[in-house]
């Protein structure tokens, strides 16, 4: 197992005390769902990735099931950080404060007992007097990646105060700059082998070139709808060199317009260059459908009999 470790920066919060802190949502008056149905947002899909992620906040805030005798407070100084924060900026954050009686393991216990249908334990955490869990939503391919509703419970006077977050990542949109340029005539493809040492594989694997319009404009296309990895570190599976190189051509002669690498295993990443400059990674995922290598073998009509990414 491999660990990548994307660029951590400092979160940033979008979230207030007060339910006005998420603007775009409204607050107790407005209608919810539940996760099971399938809706993640009010806001609609043609809005963008921050606006869907700031309703969504919202949203999981409302699911939260508060416990019999629970009082909402204000900000409660014992409880003024919570268990955990994805280290993103691109976080949407509502977070509330509850005074609950009863001791904390018996009020966590009856949260778990009482979460809408749609929410899986997603880490348990503990401290001096302080006990947090962390429940998981599924994340909606290529617009948020992590929906989570964060909940620490401390001793507070005989109580239990309650501190609550509901944290949504958002995939920002990528720019014109960092996709690949709609002129491109030609794109040659590439397999590297790494440390798969089976002559076989170099024999019926080959390279080839793409120049049929439609492919190209279809591959082109494929490729700029990736969507930008995610920051942060992640657990991946073993990686052994294997790669789709993708160079894109606007004419003969010319130098590359962009270049690609697709990673056959660890954590999907896709590499890009673009007019000589390091773009962000990519996720080699596309937001449904088979990976990225299979779907540009399909498109060009071309069978790699070995995978280029096998250990043998």
């Amino acid at each position: 197992m491999t660990t990548r470790r994307g660029p951590l920066r400092f979160p940033r919060l979008l979230s207030a005390v007060a339910c006005g802190a998420i603007v775009l949502s409204g607050c107790g008056s407005q209608p919810f769902s539940q996760p099971g149905t399938g809706h993640t947002s009010k806001a609609s899909p043609a809005a963008s990735p921050r606006q869907r992620a700031v309703a969504d906040a919202a949203r999981v805030m409302a699911w939260f099931p508060r416990p019999p005798g629970a009082v909402r407070t204000g900000l409660i100084a014992s409880l003024t950080q919570s268990g955990q924060r994805p280290a993103t900026p691109d976080l949407a954050s509502v977070t509330r404060w509850w005074r609950v009686p009863g001791r904390p393991q018996a009020v966590l216990a009856w949260i778990r007992a009482h979460l809408p249908s749609g929410f899986t334990p997603d880490g348990t955490g503990f401290g001096p007097g302080s006990w947090t869990d962390t429940f998981a939503l599924p994340a909606v391919p290529g617009v948020l990646t992590e929906r989570e509703l964060v909940v620490l419970a401390v001793a507070n006077h005989g109580e239990t105060a309650i501190r609550v977050d509901a944290q949504v990542v958002w995939l920002p949109a990528r720019p014109a700059a960092e996709r690949i340029p709609a002129d491109v005539t030609r794109i040659t493809v590439t397999p590297v082998f790494g440390f798969n040492r089976n002559p076989r594989a170099k024999r019926l694997d080959h390279a080839f070139t793409v120049t049929d319009p439609a492919k190209v404009a279809r591959i082109v296309a494929l490729v700029n709808s990736l969507t930008r990895f995610p920051d942060g570190t992640f657990s991946c599976p073993a990686d052994f060199g294997g790669q789709m190189r993708l160079t894109f051509i606007t004419r003969p002669g010319r130098p590359a317009a962009a270049r690609l690498i697709a990673e056959y295993a660890g954590c999907g990443v896709v590499s890009v260059r673009i007019s000589g400059r390091d773009m962000p990674a990519l996720s080699e995922y596309p937001q449904s459908g088979p990976r990225l290598p299979q779907r540009v073998l399909a498109i060009a009509g071309v069978s790699w009999p070995v995978e280029p990414g096998s250990a043998s």
